[in-house]
């Protein structure tokens, strides 16, 4: 290989070495949950929302789930967008106690366009509603889920995140991978940003929204990764997104390759979308106010695909490293300057640092159990195929087309 080739693949191997030292930095402020105060006791009112394409097979346990919350049953009600559908889910819907909305566009298709439908219908309303949460059709809410909600925006925030579990960990490797990686993010990144109150993401579901926050910036938010678009668009405006450990929703993870493919695939098309309108204003705004919190967002931005690029990069770095420490004849495996021992034991430490951590708050979490290691494999096959997976989303952004995820599992 080229000298030429060797500096670039190590200058690129420097900048993501950097993004997870930064990622490990702020993760050591996850060994707690620090609670917030709430100013007040109010009992606010909530419009929960659900956008669903042909959900009759999960569409009924989430509305069940929803009704049995413990909060004021007068307090909130249950809207569901049965978009596009040609199946049972808008009467199935109907049937559990919902209001269902009707929409049919075969142009602006996609769950963001169906919020809008949704957002722009309850504004309307006669009767008004403090806060919007959103819920995907194939979620399941923790009993306690609005209750919790309730006093962490009754803390100030406009718009709380909860946190996001799954319903189907062990179905396969696969349905493991992403349930681990969620669980690391939850706590890892989203906790640790929450108790740093520097600004968390929302994730398109489990989480809600102030309505006034809507109606003053508009939703807007129709890519195929709208939950990043509208948190950007409000980090532009200084709003930070807070994070409510306690509230919990279960969502069902793909168990085939071809649908986690199409979804990673449409989620990095949203990305780089919303990559190209943001990053540049953002950086702007952190030059201009002198203000970290744009960057802190940009990274956060980035965040669910570049830490497991970065953790399972250098993991393996690391062990090709340590093979080549034993047998100088294997140096050719290693491209770099990770043999040099000083940068040897940075990087050594950067990532046995970084499992310590994920172990720690899979334990807190009380997620840690021997599966996990049965499953380890799967889990580096999933963080490599972010990869080629991240190549084609970004090539393609300019491909708008939708891909509706089927859903299958029951209750958790």
């Amino acid at each position: 290989m080229g000298q030429l080739a060797e500096y670039i693949i190590f200058f690129i191997e420097g900048i993501l070495f950097l993004i997870g030292i930064y990622y490990l930095a702020v993760g050591t402020f996850s060994f707690s949950v620090k609670r917030k105060k709430p100013l007040t006791a109010k009992e606010n009112t909530f419009a929960l929302v659900v956008a669903a394409h042909n959900e009759e097979a999960v569409i009924g346990d989430l509305i069940e789930s929803l009704n049995n919350l413990d909060y004021n049953s007068e307090k909130y009600d249950i809207f569901v967008v049965a978009d596009n559908c040609t199946d049972n889910t808008a009467s199935l819907a109907e049937s559990k106690g919902a209001k269902v909305l009707r929409r049919f566009n075969n142009v602006k298709r996609g769950k963001g366009f169906a919020l809008e439908y949704a957002f722009d219908y309850i504004f309307s309303l006669e009767k008004k509603y403090e806060y919007i949460a959103v819920f995907d059709a194939d979620n399941i809410a923790d009993k306690e889920f609005l209750k919790n909600m309730n006093n962490t925006v009754n803390c100030g925030y406009r718009a709380v995140q909860g946190y996001l579990d799954s319903k189907n960990p062990y179905d396969s490797w696969l349905t493991f991978s992403y349930s681990l990686w969620y669980w690391v993010n939850n706590r890892v990144a989203q906790l640790s940003r929450g108790n740093l109150d520097i600004g968390c993401r929302l994730g398109g579901t489990g989480l809600v929204i102030e309505t006034e926050l809507i109606k003053e910036y508009g939703w807007g938010a129709t890519c195929l990764a709208e939950d990043t678009e509208f948190t950007l668009k409000l980090a532009l405006n200084g709003i930070k997104v807070g994070w409510c450990n306690e509230a919990v929703i279960y969502d069902e993870k793909p168990i085939g390759m071809q649908t986690s493919y199409n979804q990673r695939v449409r989620w990095m098309q949203g990305l780089a979308d919303v990559a190209k309108r943001f990053v540049k204003p953002l950086i702007k705004k952190a030059v201009n106010e002198k203000n970290a919190m744009p960057l802190h967002m940009l990274l956060n931005f980035w965040g669910d695909t570049l830490h497991p690029i970065c953790l399972g990069l250098f993991t393996f770095i690391s062990i090709l490293a340590f093979i080549t420490n034993i047998n100088p004849n294997m140096e050719f495996l290693i491209v770099g300057s990770w043999t040099n021992p000083i940068n040897s034991f940075i990087l050594n430490f950067y990532v046995l640092a970084s499992w310590i951590e994920i172990i720690v708050g899979l334990y807190a979490d009380g997620k840690f159990d021997k599966r996990i290691i049965q499953n380890i494999g799967g889990f580096f096959v999933y963080m490599v195929s972010w990869i080629p997976i991240g190549i084609v989303g970004t090539l393609k952004k300019n491909n708008s087309e939708w891909f509706h995820t089927p859903h299958t599992a029951k209750k958790k």
